[in-house]
């Protein structure tokens, strides 16, 4: 993995996405195995990262209401963007299916 601020980024999002199971399984995951085998220099570390993101995904609190017919990952998104800036769009995404996946069903 490349020490580059792009790098680590790309490296977080890959590792969020493993850790939900966002586009390999019907329903999210918590899988600290995928995080644990990507080569990175830090597993340990990068996952640790990734359940602090998820812990504070799990403090948003949207009620149903503020939806109305707008998307919730597009709300979710803003939302979240404010407590953890700098987050991938793809990272967002993974996270947003996991939070309404969590709060809706």
């Amino acid at each position: 993995m490349s020490s580059s601020p792009d790098g680590e980024r790309d490296a977080f999002t890959a590792a969020v996405i493993a850790h939900v199971g966002y586009g390999s399984r019907r329903t999210p995951g918590a899988d600290d195995v995928a995080v644990l085998a990507m080569d990175v220099p830090q597993p340990e570390a990068l996952l640790a990262q990734v359940k602090q993101v998820i812990a504070t995904s799990d403090t948003l609190d949207i009620p149903r209401e503020a939806f109305g017919t707008e998307n919730k990952s597009v709300l979710f998104a803003a939302k979240f963007e404010k407590l953890c800036p700098g987050l991938s769009p793809e990272a967002l995404e993974a996270l947003s299916w996991r939070w309404s996946y969590l709060e809706f069903f």
